[in-house]
């Protein structure tokens, strides 16, 4: 079984024992019943960004979508993750490896592990969701685009921003890059409201050709 196959069917697990229907999941993600009944049935590639919002629809994080098989640890759902022991991400997007390395159960704040070959990048377009994303670099390079401002950062970098705001990053360096990247749950108490974006907003997905 092939990892479209595999979140397909968690999908479709976590949906029914909601006893959401297709449209109810729509509604709730902005997803097209007809893309979620493609991703159901194995039939399509869904983008990180397409990950991020049935998640949130479902009030499950993404990577019980996203685990590969054979990864579970009972130990990893408490407070321990042991060495060489994250979770591997399905990860769509082609020369990028995301793993995490936080509990399952504490899903208020993920952190993980990603490493991006020279040329790998986000996706085409901007995204956003809710949290805060902080990171790390620890090798290479990433160019990282939020809210219409580019920043080039190399090892020894950190950022942190409203994870609301367009983003989309890349590796544009001869040589790998890996950062710690934390995602917040939600936005932290005392950061004054959000301005009204300039970037360009997400794509739709389906206008891109990506689901």
């Amino acid at each position: 079984m092939n990892s479209n196959h595999l979140i397909g069917q968690r999908l479709r697990q976590i949906r029914k024992n909601l006893a959401l229907s297709l449209s109810g999941l729509s509604e709730r993600s902005g997803v097209s019943v007809g893309t979620l009944s493609q991703l159901e049935r194995g039939l399509g590639r869904p983008s990180l960004r397409t990950i991020e919002r049935i998640s949130q629809a479902l009030g499950v994080p993404p990577f019980w979508l996203l685990e590969m098989p054979d990864q579970h640890n009972p130990e990893h759902d408490q407070m321990i993750v042991r060495s060489g022991q994250g979770v591997q991400l399905t990860v769509t997007e082609p020369g990028m490896t995301k793993t995490l390395v936080t509990p399952r159960s504490f899903d208020a704040m993920q952190l993980m592990t990603v490493v991006m070959e020279p040329g790998s990048k986000s996706g085409a377009g901007f995204y956003r969701h809710e949290g805060i994303d902080v990171g790390y670099i620890l090798s290479g390079s990433l160019n990282l685009e939020v809210d219409g401002r580019t920043h080039v950062l190399s090892a020894g970098d950190c950022f942190a921003f409203d994870s609301q705001l367009p983003h989309r990053f890349e590796n544009r360096g001869g040589s790998r890059a890996e950062v710690l990247w934390i995602n917040t749950k939600s936005r932290l108490n005392g950061l004054p409201p959000l301005e009204p974006a300039t970037a360009e907003p997400r794509p739709d997905p389906a206008a891109s050709g990506e689901i």
